[in-house]
């Protein structure tokens, strides 16, 4: 009798610990290699320990896994407050990498960010359906040699320190079809004198001639004066020339602007040449 009253209460506890939700897992992570196990209405959540202003976030994810068929991982960067920024799913069989990536403001807030993995598909709740890999990277952005992201708006756009003759160099630009979508620069050209531009992309990210960067150079009321385009994996430079000639009174610089935008599932390093030169 006892014995039985033993099976009937083990099956009882067994029943109601399946049917009770699995406590989301949290451990705090930095740049490197992280895995762990894929569970069936169980998640695993790696919280990124420090995200400076303008760095950028770089997770390669993949599952590889122990079932069958019907395994599930949903991959999810969100922000402090939970709202998600980038997410993917997968199927098993399917292991290929997939990669999250997102910038952070130019300003310290979410003040953390983390990578919720889910998984979905098996038979009762703690079922391993298989193992994660996350390796995580953070790239410091510097436009412009400014050690932070180019703003977004004109109205914030990056002053570029290139104002007397020469020639001025920044490189390791970086922009971001996944998160860092628009760089913006401000140029000022003193009177009587001329200036070359040149945009060089050096290095491509991502699926291969699935993307495009487009180079804008406008003046100070945004109108355009000339475009480009670039495409994976091409490096050859965007080029232009103005000059701003002499002002009968004062100074006063002209303006222009540079707006770099990207599209797709690409990434892109490039620099920025301007040489500056009195006269024609």
């Amino acid at each position: 009798m006892r014995h039985r009253k033993f099976i009937c209460l083990l099956a009882i506890l067994c029943w109601a610990c399946a049917a009770l939700p699995i406590r989301a897992e949290e451990r705090t992570v930095g740049e490197g290699q992280h895995r762990g196990f894929i569970v069936h209405e169980g998640e695993q959540v790696l919280k990124i320990e420090v995200v400076k202003p303008g760095q950028t976030i770089q997770a390669q994810v993949s599952p590889q896994w122990n079932v069958k068929k019907g395994g599930v991982v949903e991959w999810t960067l969100t922000d402090s407050d939970g709202a998600p920024l980038r997410a993917a799913s997968q199927h098993q069989p399917n292991e290929e990498s997939l990669f999250l990536e997102w910038t952070s403001n130019s300003e310290p807030r979410p003040d953390a960010y983390r990578i919720q993995i889910q998984g979905k598909g098996g038979s009762f709740p703690g079922e391993i359906l298989g193992q994660y890999t996350v390796q995580l990277s953070l790239w410091d952005q510097n436009d412009a040699d400014s050690g932070t992201d180019a703003p977004e708006t004109y109205e914030k756009a990056l002053q570029l320190p290139a104002f007397e003759p020469g020639v001025h160099i920044f490189n390791e630009c970086f922009i971001s079809g996944t998160a860092d979508i628009y760089d913006l620069y401000k140029i000022s050209l003193k009177p009587n004198h001329s200036l070359t531009l040149k945009t060089v992309p050096a290095q491509w990210y991502g699926a291969a001639k699935q993307g495009i960067v487009r180079w804008d150079f406008l003046n100070r009321s945004f109108k355009r004066m000339k475009g480009g385009q670039s495409h994976p994996p091409d490096t050859s430079p965007f080029m232009v020339r103005v000059f701003h000639p002499p002002v009968r009174s004062g100074s006063k610089p002209a303006i222009f602007y540079l707006l770099v935008k990207i599209e797709g599932d690409v990434s892109l390093v490039y620099s920025l040449l301007l040489e500056i030169q009195e006269g024609r």
